[in-house]
């Protein structure tokens, strides 16, 4: 939606571009227009490029294309400056159109794009360091054969560097994001910006000199010397999500991305570490959007008592949902096929999971795992389980109702509800983290969804206690599942029948 929106808009963007460049750059107030909407619009294709491919190569290029063939005379510091500056200017009113009332996605579209951004002030940084240094390597070499103006070009030439450097040092120490610059041999922090200084608690002057197993010992979760040798091994790592904590035991989550910075003969000299702070408001967006309703998120992030990313047990209701015998359909069809009809079932599955503010678990083939009763409590999750178990199977009644017209085969869905104690909560590896749920009661669950025919909704004795006044009970099994040392009463339901 943002990039077809941002697609969409380009022309306008790029008069919004000229038009905020022209007013806080005056170098460029006179340029013509047709010129200064020229080279904008080169920027805003680069930059929209980079964002539909997801991928900063295409921006990257721009910048350099850009820089690499100018001399310092020429180079279009206001304008990129500027051109910048006005996009971080006028995103939120763009955003704010393109969303309209949705905070949450508005939130998540700025922050990818203000990465975006950041990333690119960044490389401009790089970029000017790299042309001025081989710019004054130049003068150098050509001040040997004038003699006679050796004094006023070196004079002319430390001036532009000068203010090449104070510009670079003033977007460094601008960014949002934390910088850090350690040596390659010793470690030893050769330049941190006041953002890094923010997220450390220290001040520069204190740290600079100093290796970054020092300054950092009370620090865990980040293996200093195997970060820096991943980051030398594959030249650029980004840690997203990654959870740091200090002797105190005090924990928070931090993205990082670091990335080898070299000299002008190709050899690197160390690493450049870039850290962002994720607030818990960002972390709980950033994980619960993935498995809940824009409606749900926006009661958790809005709740009081927030949820914890932290594992515990809870008392919630797991669904567990899979197509019968789909694999035989599978083998008889073209995978496109295949995918199309698998999306759409999976997307009329989660909007109903959603109108009973279920959590979607995960995927699991042509199946998925939900739960109710978390992250937002709900004293009623049994019912909700139920009641969306229900209109999962009307749903899927209509669905075939169409196929069919279509002369296309049908699907029919099992599913298994259990009710009890579970353990829920990010569980996982560093590398990797996952919302979930499980227990006893989960694996009941998914062997009760595996004993239902194809159309049926089987529950357990926990659930029917509470839905009673909601279903009819068609047929009561009981028999011993496999991990089970209990004989287990399941009953098959239906809607209640007046």
């Amino acid at each position: 939606m943002l990039l077809t929106f941002l697609l969409s808009n380009r022309e306008r963007i790029t008069v919004l571009l000229c038009e905020r460049i022209r007013q806080t750059a005056p170098a460029y107030a006179y340029m013509p227009w047709q010129e200064l909407h020229a080279r904008v619009s080169r920027g805003v294709e680069a930059f929209l490029e980079a964002l539909q491919q997801d991928d900063f190569a295409p921006l990257g290029r721009f910048i350099t294309d850009t820089v690499i063939a100018r001399t310092l005379e020429e180079f279009p510091l206001a304008m990129l400056h500027a051109g910048f500056t006005a996009f971080g200017d006028i995103l939120l009113p763009l955003l704010q159109e393109c969303y309209g009332a949705d905070i949450a996605r508005m939130l998540e579209a700025l922050q990818r794009l203000h990465r975006l951004k950041d990333t690119a002030l960044n490389t401009l940084v790089m970029s000017y360091e790299t042309r001025a240094r081989a710019v004054f390597q130049e003068q150098q070499e050509r001040l040997r054969d004038y003699s006679q103006q050796l004094e006023q070009q070196l004079i002319r030439v430390g001036d532009e560097f000068q203010t090449l450097q104070d510009f670079n040092e003033s977007i460094i120490q601008s960014m949002t994001s934390g910088l850090l610059v350690a040596d390659k041999a010793t470690h030893c922090i050769l330049k941190v910006n006041r953002a890094m200084e923010h997220f450390s608690d220290f001040c520069a002057a204190d740290v600079i000199g100093k290796t970054v197993e020092e300054v950092y010992a009370g620090l865990h979760g980040l293996p200093i010397k195997e970060f820096a040798d991943e980051v030398e091994r594959q030249g650029a790592i980004t840690l997203r999500k990654h959870r740091l904590y200090t002797d105190d035991g005090r924990e928070f989550y931090r993205s990082i991305k670091g990335q080898v910075f070299y000299n002008r003969q190709g050899a690197s000299q160390g690493v450049i570490v870039i850290v962002d702070d994720l607030s818990t408001t960002e972390l709980l967006q950033e994980t619960f959007s993935r498995y809940v309703s824009p409606q749900v998120l926006e009661q958790v992030l809005n709740s009081r008592q927030r949820p914890s990313l932290q594992s515990a047990r809870c008392d919630l209701t797991v669904l567990f949902c899979d197509i019968r015998n789909f694999s035989h359909f599978a083998a008889h069809h073209a995978p496109e096929a295949v995918v199309d009809v698998l999306n759409q079932y999976l997307d009329l599955m989660v909007e109903v999971l959603f109108v009973y503010q279920g959590t979607l678990d995960k995927f699991l083939g042509d199946g998925l795992l939900a739960f109710f009763g978390m992250p937002l409590p709900q004293a009623d999750h049994p019912c909700r389980a139920v009641q969306a178990a229900l209109e999962l199977q009307q749903k899927l009644t209509d669905f075939n109702t169409s196929r069919r017209r279509g002369c296309e085969p049908v699907l029919d869905i099992g599913i298994g509800i259990n009710s009890g104690e579970a353990i829920v909560g990010n569980i996982g590896c560093e590398k990797r983290m996952e919302y979930t749920v499980v227990g006893d009661m989960v694996n009941l669950a998914q062997r009760l969804q595996a004993r239902a025919r194809g159309g049926e909704v089987l529950i357990s004795d926990s659930i029917l206690v509470h839905v009673q006044h909601l279903v009819t009970v068609y047929n009561t099994i009981e028999e011993q599942f496999k991990g089970c040392e209990y004989l287990v009463r399941a009953h098959s339901i239906g809607p209640r029948v007046a």
